[in-house]
């Protein structure tokens, strides 16, 4: 039996589109389920002391799977060149970071801010708004530095509606933050949303059936 996909020398032979978007939601499904984990790894605090990525709030191996999930279709389907599927994967860690700062940054603006005044649950009201605004945001940070991650070793990926597609599609499955929240199962955010990103990346990088 021949390891083709660990060869070098072979170049990635992108499949239908049909396929490569079920296989890439499939692998999307497992980084999202291996996201949804309690982290191994230590606390890393953000720029706002009060912001920590643990196993109680937004895990860093979340964006570690993620972005190996994203190097390994790059791997496949766009070009065997370790150093550059290397460079998706840390750019997609990148993403990751910045994503739920950018959440983070959102929800406290709106919280702290006077929308609604301060009739009886304005308050509540506010963090409603926070979390929707909040997980559009960081879902599109997010999706958008993941596509110029993708785009390094994909060609296909630096043409407008390819990452146009991967940014409306990370930005529209972002609004799942509030859900996520409401319900305290990171799972219902990670899941779907790296699932319906990989998804939209093996749709620009495959060929049409």
């Amino acid at each position: 039996m021949k390891w083709d996909v660990l060869r070098l020398d072979i170049l990635p032979r992108p499949p239908p589109r049909p396929r490569a978007v079920a296989v890439a939601a499939l692998i999307g499904v497992a980084t999202g389920l291996i996201s949804s984990l309690p982290s191994p790894l230590p606390d890393v605090r953000l720029q706002n002391p009060d912001v920590l990525i643990n196993a109680e709030g937004v895990p860093l191996h979340a964006g570690i799977a993620f972005g190996a999930g994203v190097g390994l279709i790059s791997w496949l389907w766009a070009k065997r060149d370790p150093g550059k599927c290397l460079l998706a994967m840390a750019l997609t860690l990148m993403g990751w970071l910045a994503a739920v700062n950018t959440a983070n940054d959102a929800m406290q603006a709106v919280v702290g801010s006077e929308l609604f005044g301060t009739v009886e649950g304005a308050k509540a009201s506010r963090e409603v708004v926070g979390w929707v605004l909040g997980g559009l945001f960081g879902g599109a940070v997010g999706a958008g530095l993941t596509a110029f991650g993708a785009g390094v070793p994909g060609e296909a990926i630096r043409r407008p509606q390819a990452w146009g597609l991967i940014v409306v599609t990370g930005t529209l499955f972002g609004l799942l933050l509030y859900p996520a929240a409401l319900a305290d199962l990171v799972a219902l955010l990670f899941v779907p949303w790296q699932a319906a990103v990989l998804a939209a990346i093996a749709y620009g990088l495959s060929r049409r059936s």
